[in-house]
């Protein structure tokens, strides 16, 4: 049996093959657990601080890609919504239209056999990105015939709205109404109009 104490570094060269063997192992051992310790180990750390950044990055790629592939859809809907825009801008009347407007409306009105007792022009009331304009209409006439005029202001080239409609007869044995409509336009504001 062999005694390890009597073993010496410097005569390594003669100890027993077993325990060159040995030594050799032990020393490649403590080599490889150095290396991995001070070198492998940070690298495989920084290896997989490397992956979690590579997938965040695939992850940021991804929804990136994702909307790019949306961008021609968007472009179709904006271009969509701003013919919408410009064909709804259109309907509405400019300040110097408004006279023709209140003429047009009567003509139509005459056109249905109706009397009208008013048709004016309210006070412009201010919104976010426009005017409301009130029309104040009151005439009389058969219900077929405010039916008509009615039909007739909704195909107008310019917007109307009625709102605030009140139907009367003028009598109890009477077929003629008494119609009165509280009607809106809307014009855009000068300022806003510049910035769109």
């Amino acid at each position: 049996m062999m005694d390890y104490s009597d073993f010496d570094l410097e005569e390594i060269a003669e100890w027993p093959l077993v325990a060159q063997i040995t030594a050799l192992i032990v020393l490649i051992m403590l080599i490889q657990t150095a290396g991995y310790w001070f070198y492998l180990m940070p690298q495989s750390e920084n290896i997989a601080a490397l992956k979690r950044q590579e997938q965040t990055l695939k992850a940021t790629a991804q929804i990136k890609a994702n909307k790019v592939a949306t961008i021609p859809k968007l472009q179709q809907q904006l271009e969509e919504l701003s013919q919408r825009y410009d064909y709804l801008s259109q309907q509405l009347p400019e300040q110097k239209e408004l006279a023709s407007m209140l003429a047009a409306v009567n003509e139509v009105g005459l056109k249905n056999s109706l009397i009208f007792t008013r048709i004016d022009w309210g006070k412009k009331q201010n919104q976010p990105f426009l005017y409301r304009l009130p029309l104040n209409i009151e005439l009389t006439g058969s219900y077929h015939n405010i039916g008509d005029f009615s039909q007739a202001i909704a195909q107008l080239p310019r917007i109307i709205h009625f709102d605030e409609v009140n139907w009367q007869r003028v009598s109890q044995e009477s077929s003629t109404v008494h119609f009165r409509v509280r009607a809106y336009t809307y014009q855009f504001k000068p300022e806003v109009r510049d910035e769109l």
